[in-house]
């Protein structure tokens, strides 16, 4: 495998933006995914089931995997996505034709109400968050990853009122890709 120098230093400052203060200009050249993301497409049915699972005080590092399990598990979304308990958190994933049609970076409805119900769990959660949609080594690839990550993390950010600075986003890995896999890892 190789490492085009040249787009990865490109990319880098932008992830490492994400993690900094909110990543309001995660793209600095050409336009912003989040242009494709209107307002009026994010309406999301309210549920009050999954708001009353929501638990006031936050959840301490060695509860996480089976608060999460347990949600996912009442919440439905164990069709949509699945969870697995790694050394440093939690891993969630979901497939990327679930939430992307081929070929664009705008939300489908059916993401909408993953990240709504996702969103209840991790606005209680302490921890970081990286959300990585790898889409392969191509260049166009990359861009497409990284403008699908940034308007899930705008999503999370605009709907689900969860803190930017605990979000961050990844277009791409080097090592261990899962090609058409959104993976969303929260830290411990």
């Amino acid at each position: 495998s190789s490492i085009n120098v040249h787009k990865y230093k490109e990319d880098m400052p932008k992830i490492e933006d994400s993690f900094a203060g909110g990543g309001g200009h995660l793209l600095e050249s050409g336009t912003s995914p989040v242009d494709n993301l209107f307002e009026e497409d994010l309406d999301v049915l309210e549920s009050p089931e999954a708001e009353e699972q929501l638990v006031e005080s936050q959840l301490e590092p060695e509860e996480m995997f089976n608060y999460i399990s347990g949600f996912v598990d009442e919440s439905g979304l164990k069709k949509s996505i699945d969870i697995e308990d790694v050394k440093i958190g939690c891993k969630i994933k979901i497939p990327v034709d679930s939430c992307f049609e081929k070929g664009e970076s705008v939300l489908k409805r059916e993401a909408y109400v993953i990240f709504d119900k996702l969103g209840i769990v991790l606005r209680i959660l302490r921890s970081k968050l990286v959300i990585d949609t790898n889409m392969g080594k191509a260049e166009k690839e990359i861009d497409l990853s990284i403008n699908r990550a940034a308007n899930i993390r705008a999503f999370l950010v605009i709907k689900e009122d969860i803190e930017p600075q605990k979000i961050a986003i990844s277009g791409y890995r080097v090592a261990e890709a899962e090609e058409n896999i959104i993976t969303m890892m929260i830290f411990k």
